[in-house]
This record gives structure tokens, sequence and C-alpha cells, in this order.
């Protein structure tokens, strides 16, 4: 099993699932952040740039909503979780981010759904 690879078993946490696109969001920062309004082309989305040493992860939220970003920002903690909502029966979210460690710079927000742009052809 590799790092980002969950075990359904242990992976539960006083703030739910963590979603299986990037099981260890928290070891990750923040390189990239880009916000696009919907378009008739497009609905709205974000995407985030996440790096681990050499490695970065492109990931592309649907439909984001209730977005915080915290005074501290661009240096928000290492706490990031994201989580896998889609269970909870929340009309239209399946997604929430949220900062597990509570100090400044933090990004939180709920949306629709995630993918990684660098398997997903719908860049």
């Amino acid at each position: 099993m590799t790092d980002d690879e969950l075990d359904i078993d242990d992976c539960q946490t006083e703030f739910g699932i963590p979603h299986s696109i990037l099981a260890h969001a928290g070891d990750y920062r923040i390189v990239e952040l880009h916000y696009k309004c919907a378009s008739s082309e497009q609905e709205a989305h974000l995407d985030l740039h996440l790096s681990r040493g050499s490695e970065v992860r492109r990931l592309r939220f649907l439909r984001p909503q209730q977005l915080v970003i915290e005074e501290g920002f661009p240096e928000p903690t290492h706490g990031m979780m994201i989580i896998d909502a889609s269970g909870d029966g929340l009309d239209g979210l399946g997604v929430r981010v949220i900062d597990i460690e509570a100090s400044h710079g933090a990004i939180t927000f709920w949306a629709k759904d995630v993918i990684d742009l660098d398997v997903s052809d719908s860049g």
C-alpha cells in the first residue's frame, strides 16, 4: 500500500474520512491557487497545486462554496485535510477541505467534487 492509499478501517477520523484523492494532504504545501468563476462553458472551480518535495499534485475542486482564506496565507499550516463528504447527504456537496491544525493561513471550503488534473481529461 502506498502512502496515499487508504485502508478504510484505519482512515476514519474525528473530522471524517480522508478523501482517497490525497489521503495525506497535510504533508503537502500549496504552491498555486486559481479560482475560475462559472461561465457558459465551465462550472466554477478552484485549482490547487500542492507539492511535497519534488512531487506536485494538481487538484480541481468543482463548484467550491464557503471559501475562506485566513490571514497568514500564503504560509498556511500543514494541517490541510480533504474529507470525503459524499455520504453526508448534503445536496451537491461531496468534498470538504479543512485545516485540522486551526492556525493562521488555512484554506477551508466545500465543493461538489474533486478531480486529479494529472489523470483527468477535463482540464
